[in-house]
């Protein structure tokens, strides 16, 4: 295996065998300068000796490798002794400075016994049930209910904020995008169960403040770091970051459409966590105005035309879907003065109008890059994207998005005439209340 000398990746990519079984993987250690045109020639001969030196007894062993069970109790001590022993567990990133190895790099909730026992209360599933975790860096890696309650815990989170948790970490409990300025993840909470924990699915929902929102973000982050083996300037090379690895809000019950869970198929009395994933990275509210010659500035609500030309403005087209989010009285016009019924209405149209030309679509990198080939999979005379629109001369009309329903409907916000927008993937949808 051949890694960069940077001992942090290195142990990672140990950790990466270890979860897979294998225990003795040998290293090559190569310079991390990517400015060099070639491998220098010192680093040349102990890639060979890897490669061709003789197996020694322990690499030949066979046999089934289970990784060693840790101590279930970290540490005892005093509450200030706990967040000496969190907080000062960090390492040097090859960035500089250090990082803090189990946190965010914040004072936590400090996971006792008597507290984990509390937070346990909030569900009734088992402490050692399996939770099936979706991170990419987590997978293949054991998750019980108890260890998604210790993050909970130090996350500040109360029980009944639980469920939420169990399905976050199903999802993946986000680990970032390995890529630049992505919020990572987004988690949307629709149906009852927002309220009944106090959610903010009004003003301000994307900024800190609400005790719901912010401490499920950050269970989210600390289930990344704990549970998902993300290791800062790693494996998780942003070269710029971000803000909030798992953005988190309710959806706002005041719309005149179906909820996101009812969307997708579950009753209105059911709770779900709808997770977008991918790279994630909405623009800031717009409120559109016009200047009226009588009455000075007026607010209008923005037509379909504007926010399909507001898609169109995409240049990073990953996620190969779209989020858009309205303001509840924004979702109102919508529906009474411009004739959406449904969101599924609305999604067919912006399928339909926010479109490149085919020359566009194929110049650009993440579009062509990332698209294509799905799109060459996909049955021709579908509302997909598919070989017919490859097919198109240069000046026609291609979809931007993989069908309507990659472009999520999204009513959330305080009143008044706003919307948002940017790239997302289809997201997965997990019910909460199973985690109840």
């Amino acid at each position: 295996m051949e890694s960069w000398d940077i001992p942090a990746l290195g142990e990672v990519a140990r950790a990466a065998f270890l979860m897979g079984g294998v225990p003795a993987v040998r290293q090559a250690l190569t310079t991390p300068d990517q400015t060099l045109k070639r491998i220098p020639d010192e680093e040349i001969p102990p890639m060979i000796d890897a490669l061709t030196r003789p197996l020694t007894d322990e690499e030949k062993r066979s046999g089934t490798w289970a990784q060693p069970e840790r101590p279930r109790i970290l540490m005892t001590g005093t509450f200030d002794e706990v967040q000496e022993a969190f907080l000062g567990r960090q390492r040097l990133v090859p960035t500089g400075g250090p990082w803090a190895e189990m946190t965010d790099g914040l004072p936590v909730t400090p996971p006792t016994e008597e507290r984990v026992a509390q937070m346990l209360t909030g569900t009734s599933h088992s402490p050692d049930e399996i939770v099936p975790y979706g991170g990419r860096r987590g997978e293949g890696k054991i998750v019980t209910v108890e260890m998604v309650a210790i993050n909970a815990v130090m996350a500040g989170c109360k029980p009944e904020y639980m469920p939420a948790v169990l399905a976050i970490a199903e999802n993946g409990a986000c680990v970032g995008y390995p890529g630049d300025s992505s919020d990572g993840h987004m988690y949307v909470v629709s149906g009852p169960y927002a309220k009944e924990i106090g959610m903010n699915s009004g003003f301000c929902f994307l900024m800190s403040g609400n005790p719901a929102n912010m401490v499920l973000q950050r269970a989210c982050s600390l289930m990344g770091t704990n549970l998902g083996l993300t290791t800062h300037s790693v494996n998780l090379g942003l070269r710029t970051g971000n803000v909030h690895w798992g953005t988190t809000f309710a959806e706002n019950e005041d719309s005149p459409w179906l909820g996101l869970n009812e969307q997708w198929g579950y009753d209105a009395d059911e709770s779900v966590l709808v997770a977008f994933g991918g790279k994630i990275t909405i623009v800031p509210f717009h409120q559109i105005e016009v200047v009226n010659s009588t009455a000075g500035w007026q607010t209008i609500e923005g037509s379909p035309e504007i926010v399909a030309t507001c898609l169109k403005t995409f240049t990073n087209m990953q996620g190969k879907g779209a989020i858009i989010t309205f303001c509840p009285d924004t979702a109102k016009v919508w529906k009474e003065k411009w004739g959406f019924e449904t969101v599924q209405e609305l999604q067919d149209w912006m399928w339909d109008n926010a479109t490149w030309t085919k020359e566009e679509w194929f110049k650009n990198y993440w579009a062509n890059a990332h698209s294509f080939k799905e799109a060459l999979s996909n049955e021709r005379g579908t509302r997909t994207l598919n070989p017919d629109h490859m097919d198109l001369p240069d000046d026609g009309l291609v979809p931007m998005f993989m069908s309507p329903k990659w472009i999520a409907v999204v009513v959330a916000g305080g009143s008044g005439q706003c919307f948002a927008w940017g790239p997302a993937g289809l997201p997965q949808v997990i019910s909460i209340d199973k985690w109840r």
